[in-house]
């Protein structure tokens, strides 16, 4: 089947473009030093990506649940309109205050998360599920590929633009252009990326609504009620088969410590730039070229994560893991992007082959619940990174002079804690994976 049949199915187009808009943040680029810009503190922002956590922890679980019960496209939709609400708090907040904004910025956060919690799970299950209908269910590796593809696409137009909006050499001469007075500062150019996100994310909205689902039909306040219940008893039910089924419970704790991890340094990336001397300009080119990198490898990836053996593929990617974030720590001038290169690389092939194992070993009535469960376990522990970071960041920081610190040396040096982090964990689940497996083979 080809790519163009692929996309004449509607909800597996839909969902493409859901999920191609949906994170198309023209701020990504730029996102730390958006933070500072606004007033906020370094420890301040990995504390509220943490709050962001928290609140995908609270509500994945029974969003998922809800979607497999109550309907999974009114959980996308309503996940796109809050999205809207959220970043429409940062684009239009006042910076006077820098109490205020972080208040601002802490409610900005929670929507965020509640956002992420609806539709997680719940857009993916919807075309899956389509495809199964279809007797199709063995594309999902090849939709993946076309949706790994489109996003980086669009996220190529996306980071080009959005660095260069933060950019005030390129800024000043697009205002000279229009004959408008020229911005001095990033904090007189910070908002509009972040204007040009609320716009598209309208595209995320128009695609959350043009799903399909056939309706599930409450009658009364009676029968709502049951529902709750039904979707709580199969929130604790999914509970118990994730912590009974070794292949899936292995599978969602690998993928939690290469995502989580990972998410929290690329959340960062920005100032892990800047910290190496290169130009916010170039954040957009490097960002396109990710994203090239990605539409390039995208088949060699799911490759992989479809012929490699799962005790074979999950080892090689945690060396390499390993070595990435060492290469990382040593802070390296210019150089220093291509661990950060790698690193997206193993991310992106690493997640390709769990949603394949995952969807492949899941039924199709807790679908959604399950992939809840994925990011439930991502968030705990990027809540769990995100203050271990903070932490420690803070009681690091003050070993540095202030002159120090403005030369990022301090943030250099925290690096490493990163490969320290990432290795415990890592043998760690594997010693407990060698020990069950010995009794009973997982994969």
């Amino acid at each position: 089947m080809t790519s163009k049949e692929i996309l004449q199915i509607r909800n597996v187009r839909y969902f493409l473009m859901f999920r191609s808009s949906y994170f198309a943040r023209f701020y990504y680029p730029v996102f730390t030093l958006l933070y500072l810009d606004y007033g906020l503190t370094l420890s301040q922002f990995a504390m509220l990506n943490v709050v962001w956590a928290a609140t995908i922890v609270l509500a994945e679980v029974p969003s998922g649940a809800f979607a497999d019960t109550l309907g999974r496209k009114r959980l996308v939709v309503l996940s796109s309109i809050v999205m809207f609400i959220e970043i429409a708090m940062i684009a239009f907040v006042p910076t006077g205050n820098p109490t205020f904004v972080f208040v601002v910025f802490l409610i900005n956060r929670v929507l965020s998360g509640l956002a992420m919690a609806l539709a997680s799970g719940a857009d993916e299950a919807l075309a899956y599920d389509t495809l199964k209908q279809q007797g199709k269910e063995a594309l999902w590796p090849r939709v993946l590929q076309i949706q790994l593809r489109i996003a980086s696409s669009v996220s190529i137009v996306v980071t080009l633009v959005g660095a260069a909006m933060y950019d005030v050499n390129f800024m000043a001469s697009a205002y000279q252009f229009l004959g408008l007075a020229e911005p001095e500062t990033t904090q007189d150019i910070m908002r509009i990326p972040v204007y040009a996100t609320l716009f598209v994310a309208m595209v995320a909205i128009y695609a959350a609504f043009s799903m399909r689902e056939e309706k599930k039909v409450i009658p009364s306040s009676e029968s709502k009620l049951a529902s709750i219940m039904a979707s709580m008893k199969l929130t604790l039910n999914t509970a118990k088969w994730v912590l009974s089924t070794p292949y899936v419970l292995f599978i969602l704790l690998y993928y939690s410590l290469f995502e989580h991890t990972s998410r929290m340094f690329l959340t960062m990336n920005s100032q892990y730039y800047r910290a190496i001397d290169i130009p916010i300009i170039y954040f957009g080119f490097i960002g396109a070229g990710i994203s090239l990198l990605q539409i390039i490898l995208a088949g060699q990836s799911r490759r992989l994560a479809e012929s490699m053996a799962p005790k074979t593929f999950i080892a090689v990617m945690g060396l390499a893991t390993m070595a990435t974030y060492y290469w990382i720590s040593l802070g390296w001038s210019i150089y220093g992007v291509i661990p950060a290169l790698i690193l997206i690389f193993i991310i992106m092939t690493m997640n390709i082959f769990i949603s394949y194992h995952l969807n492949k070993n899941t039924e199709s009535h807790n679908r959604a619940t399950v992939l809840s469960f994925k990011g439930l376990m991502f968030n705990l522990g990027y809540g769990l990174i995100g203050m271990l970071y903070a932490y420690y960041y803070k009681l690091l920081s003050q070993n540095y002079t202030e002159e120090q610190i403005e030369q990022h040396i301090d943030f250099i040096a925290s690096l490493s804690s990163f490969f320290y982090y990432f290795t415990f964990l890592f043998l760690a689940i594997s010693v407990f994976f060698y020990f069950k497996d010995k009794k009973q083979a997982i994969f």
